[in-house]
């Protein structure tokens, strides 16, 4: 994370971007900062808290189907 910057100046495609491009540097252990972690705290709360799946087929299959409402923007991925 630390070499992101000279990193993305040397990629060809980044080159119109890479001297207007600022990296913030996150605490090495920071997951309110990071929004995914909040979707997954609301999958586990509201889809597999305390539920029994009798295999990795429907465990896949029940967040497959929760995680495909958030495809389009919504209210619920607006708070976060």
């Amino acid at each position: 994370h630390k070499k992101a910057k000279r990193y993305i100046a040397t990629m060809p495609e980044c080159a119109d971007i890479a001297e207007r491009i600022e990296i913030l540097s996150l605490p090495p252990y920071s997951p309110d900062l990071n929004p995914i972690e909040r979707v997954w705290r609301i999958a586990r709360r509201e889809q597999t808290h305390n539920t029994f799946f009798p295999d990795l087929q429907t465990l896949t299959d029940k967040l497959d189907n929760y995680f495909a409402r958030f495809r389009d923007p919504n209210s619920k991925l607006v708070t976060l």
